[in-house]
């Protein structure tokens, strides 16, 4: 999350809830100018204060932070956002595999055909060199 999220959504908060700069300015104990950048994304904030604007527009941290409201029905953990994460990577590995083997089997397949031919061309060379010399015998005997 960028700064300029954080700030676009305090501003769009604090409007919807009909709250001026200068009284968020007051309520927090701050200038206006002090609040206002805030707003411009001038000042870092600090979670306390992050804390307190939410708490005086009344919506969480998250939602202010991230701009929407988490839902309360998804308690996904670290530890699963892993898990799923090495199930996915074995799956993958198992396809990487799967097809590298896959693949080395038509290798095999297309290097014992390009073998037999080879040997076919070197028959039919051979072939050609026979009736070449026949050809040249007969001329000669004639």
């Amino acid at each position: 999350m960028n700064n300029y999220s954080v700030k676009e959504n305090i501003t769009k908060k604090r409007k919807a809830s009909g709250i001026s700069q200068t009284e968020m300015a007051d309520k927090l104990g701050l200038s206006r100018t002090a609040y206002r950048n805030i707003e411009m994304g001038d000042t870092r904030l600090i979670s306390e204060k992050v804390e307190e604007i939410a708490r005086l527009l009344d919506v969480s941290s998250e939602e202010l932070v991230l701009g929407y409201k988490p839902s309360e029905n998804i308690a996904m953990r670290v530890s699963d956002i892993e898990q799923g994460f090495e199930e996915e990577k074995t799956e993958l590995i198992r396809k990487y595999e799967a097809e590298m083997k896959r693949l080395e089997n038509t290798i095999d397949t297309l290097n014992s055909y390009i073998t037999a031919l080879r040997e076919t061309i070197g028959t039919k060379d051979e072939m050609i060199a026979m009736l070449k010399k026949k050809l040249a015998d007969d001329g000669n005997n004639e």
